[in-house]
């Protein structure tokens, strides 16, 4: 093997070495529906809901957590919901590693379940830190 060509299984190799050590990192996510939106800064953990819409719906956010066996299924954390005035409402949740996280988004009113099945909501993937 020539010189050159082992030099590039090694720059290889420890690339290879550095994507599988390196630790994965959260990031910020965004859900939008008609009239708003929430979004979670991973930096943080904080949640905002803004009401981008003057059309008296509001809009209702909510982050579930299940952690697979003391919450018996998904539990609500936090409820956040903006309408009616300047800016957005926001705050500080703290993420985990363990257990799994879902946020939803509404306009109108909050989400019966962390899966709402409704065209004036969305949520999430499931995520922990």
């Amino acid at each position: 093997m020539s010189v050159m060509k082992r030099i590039g299984v090694v720059a290889s190799a420890l690339v290879l070495v550095g994507a599988v050590a390196s630790p994965a990192f959260a990031a910020d996510r965004t859900m939008s529906v008609p009239g708003g939106y929430m979004k979670h800064v991973d930096n943080g953990d904080i949640f905002k809901v803004c009401d981008t819409r003057a059309d008296g719906k509001g809009i209702y956010g909510q982050l579930w957590y299940d952690s697979f066996y003391a919450t018996g299924g998904y539990k609500i954390v936090l409820k956040l919901s903006d309408g009616g005035d300047a800016g957005c409402d926001s705050a500080v949740h703290d993420i985990g590693n363990k257990g799994h996280y879902v946020m939803t988004v509404c306009s109108g009113s909050y989400a019966p379940d962390p899966w709402p099945n409704h065209s004036n909501c969305t949520h999430s993937a499931g995520f922990n830190e």
